[in-house]
């Protein structure tokens, strides 16, 4: 057998190697440590685009609040990156909807609250009665 032959097929080998396969296992590495340090009260996104705050921790799950008082349970390795890291003390300082401006007013709430009724009608019926132009055949 001539191992000279055999040296460009090796060579090729760990520049695979070196190039995929060792990065991936980084990013593994990464996401699995990143996922054992979840704590209450830290601002995480899922793998599926949900924002929301861990509530609760478990070996197998993570229970998340999306919403004021909505509470979705998520399998612990969908969680895809913690948004901001809030010291389990303080996590009930950051519940949904508890938030509130320099004015005093909670940020949970809608945006449509402060538009009066009459006029959130009156746009809605302004959009509906928009007709978009038909697409070219």
């Amino acid at each position: 057998m001539n191992i000279a032959g055999l040296l460009p097929i090796l060579l090729l080998g760990v520049v695979f190697w070196a190039l995929l396969i060792r990065p991936q296992q980084r990013a593994k590495n990464a996401a699995r440590v990143m996922q054992n340090q979840l704590s209450p009260g830290d601002e995480v996104s899922t793998v599926g685009g949900i924002f929301g705050i861990v509530r609760d921790v478990d070996a197998a799950t993570v229970d998340l609040e999306i919403s004021e008082d909505v509470i979705v349970r998520f399998d612990r390795r969908a969680v895809n990156r913690i948004v901001r890291d809030v010291p389990a003390e303080e996590a009930d300082l950051h519940r949904i909807g508890d938030e509130e401006d320099e004015d005093g007013v909670a940020s949970g709430a809608s945006a449509k609250a402060d538009v009066p009724a009459a006029a959130a009608s009156e746009t809605d019926e302004v959009s509906d009665t928009v007709d978009a132009p038909e697409p070219a055949r």
